[in-house]
């Protein structure tokens, strides 16, 4: 009875599946998404009417959920996803929260 080892499967090189974004990386993926909540809001402003702004916000918030979503799965990078999403819909909802003050402001 001769005993082999069994051989560990192949490992793809480090290249192959990246571990970590850059810290430019990072930023540009979240206020990418910022950046897109900004120009929604600022539509919403111009063509919604009084009565449905409120309801464009609302809207304006999930589509930059699925936008940060997309954005962050996009980068293909387990690492800090949560972080790099957490950021991205926190200040998504801070734009729109300022968003919507003003709009309050103007349409009172």
């Amino acid at each position: 009875m001769t005993s082999e080892t069994p051989t560990p499967p192949p490992v793809d090189p480090p290249s192959a599946s990246p571990q970590a974004l850059t810290a430019a990386m990072r930023w540009t993926s979240i206020v990418s998404v910022w950046v897109v909540t900004i120009v929604a809001a600022v539509l919403i402003g111009v063509f919604a009417n009084d009565a449905g702004y409120l309801g464009w916000l609302g809207i304006a918030m999930a589509g930059s959920l699925l936008v940060a979503m997309g954005v962050q799965l996009a980068t293909q990078v387990k690492r800090g996803f949560v972080i790099r999403f957490g950021s991205s819909v926190a200040g998504s909802f801070v734009i729109l929260v300022v968003a919507t003050g003003i709009l309050a402001l103007l349409h009172a």
